[in-house]
């Protein structure tokens, strides 16, 4: 059996025990792990290719740029791994690392030196994104606490916690995670949640530490995509990524974990993707659900030794799932094709970074990205019929000079318009590719 398709049912003893501070009981973490599932390498399996005829891409109307958070002297990212949610009523929180930056050496850029000298800062708007006043700031989580703060924080019991109720629409989930020292290649960062009933203006003071089901020195990460609140009102689904080899520097690939206890505890759930081919490795996945059920997730694939989009090789995939994420079906690309928008491309590096759905009132899915390669900016694709076919790629920014950028999230507004929120590098005399903001996009899409 390949050791990445591993689920619940396949874990040592010991690391069953230690999943038992998750699961409850052994027989709960029984009874809800999927059946195993044997996975043999497979040399082509990244060869699949993306489906064509490509729809032609939206028009994209009406288009505005605003910004939401910038300082010369500061380093504002990655608004994916903070935070994001909207409401019904157009009130939207994000969140970004806000750092002090010089801006004269690599170190200071470098993401997890600079996230860990900073704070995860939330900005909100009440007005659909229009607005984002300073006063309605507030910090969710200071890294720079000393090593024994973070560990009393992460160290509380949990006697005496309040209770939630998850499937509420003004709750708000905050995942995150905190290096105890400076040393980052040898350490494994805790993940932890936090939760709220208010819309995040406040959040329960102790955190559920979500662990590795083999330990602590395996690797467990999540972006703040969304959780999944699934129909019947109980379960819970996130996407992480889970390594499956001991150690800081393992690569990590994307395991879906569940909650029926309104998030209180966490356990493994399924492996929704991973790569066979042992060329790379499958990253940023993103839940998303559709009416009917279905549940989809989008991932990165990013190759370990060339940046060439081929099949899958590089490309954004998706992979669906019809019995409420036990099993999965095989990946499909979704891009590659289709790029000819991007005007003069050159130089090297990746193109896509951080897939991220958007469903829209009219059944279309909007999936937005980062491109890194020159130019760099903010692209989308649409699909019209849930994901079985796409469009070919359009543009929202082709702007960015430097490949810092992206990490996009957004939503759509009760007007129509669409509202997408990333960090881009601002020209401004800076160093390291310039300054990192927090920016924004208004449009709408037509036909």
């Amino acid at each position: 059996m390949n050791p990445r398709l591993r689920t619940a049912r396949d874990l040592p003893r010991a690391a069953m025990i230690g999943a038992l501070l998750l699961a409850g009981t052994v027989a709960d973490l029984l009874a809800d792990a999927p059946p195993a599932q044997s996975a043999p390498f497979e040399a082509h399996y990244l060869d699949r290719e993306q489906a064509t005829p490509l729809a032609p891409r939206p028009e994209v109307l009406a288009m505005r740029h605003i910004v939401l958070h910038y300082d010369k002297g500061t380093y504002c990212g990655h608004p994916r791994m903070v935070l994001f949610q909207h409401f019904r009523d157009d009130e939207i929180i994000v969140g970004h690392f806000h750092a002090p930056c010089r801006y004269q050496e690599y170190a200071d850029v470098r993401h997890v030196n600079y996230q860990n000298r900073g704070v995860l800062l939330l900005q909100r708007s009440t007005n659909g994104g229009e607005t984002w006043p300073k006063e309605a700031e507030q910090v969710l989580f200071d890294n720079t606490w000393s090593a024994e703060r973070k560990r009393a924080f992460l160290s509380q019991g949990l006697a005496g916690r309040g209770s939630y109720d998850m499937f509420q629409s003004d709750s708000v989930f905050l995942f995150g995670q905190t290096y105890l020292t400076s040393e980052y290649e040898k350490e494994v960062p805790p993940c932890f949640m936090l939760r709220s009933a208010d819309r995040g203006r406040t959040f329960e003071k102790v955190p559920t530490v979500i662990r590795h089901p083999q330990g602590p020195t395996y690797r467990l990460t999540r972006h703040n995509t969304p959780v999944i609140r699934m129909p019947d009102g109980k379960t819970l689904l996130a996407a992480f990524q889970m390594a499956d080899e001991p150690g800081p520097l393992r690569e990590a690939e994307p395991a879906v974990f569940v909650s029926t206890d309104n998030g209180a505890t966490w356990r493994l759930f399924s492996r929704p993707v991973v790569d066979r081919s042992g060329q790379g490795s499958f990253h940023y996945p993103t839940l998303f659900v559709r009416p009917d059920g279905e549940l989809q997730c989008y991932a990165l694939h990013i190759a370990k030794k060339d940046e060439v989009v081929a099949g899958m090789r590089n490309a954004i995939v998706l992979v669906k799932s019809r019995d409420g994420g036990r099993t999965w079906s095989e990946p499909v690309p979704i891009v590659g094709k289709g790029g000819d928008c991007w005007k003069n491309p050159h130089g090297e590096g990746v193109i896509y970074r951080s897939p991220y759905p958007i469903a829209l009132r009219d059944g279309r899915i909007l999936l937005v990205f980062a491109r890194r390669r020159m130019p760099g900016g903010i692209g989308g694709i649409v699909s019209r019929d849930n994901g079985q076919t796409w469009s070919e790629e359009f543009v929202l920014r082709d702007d960015g000079e430097w490949w810092d950028l992206g990490y996009p999230v957004g939503c759509q507004l009760r007007d129509g318009r669409i509202l997408v929120i990333y960090y881009f590098p601002v020209q401004d005399g800076n160093g390291q590719g310039g300054t990192r903001s927090i920016a924004g996009t208004f449009f709408r899409l037509g036909e």
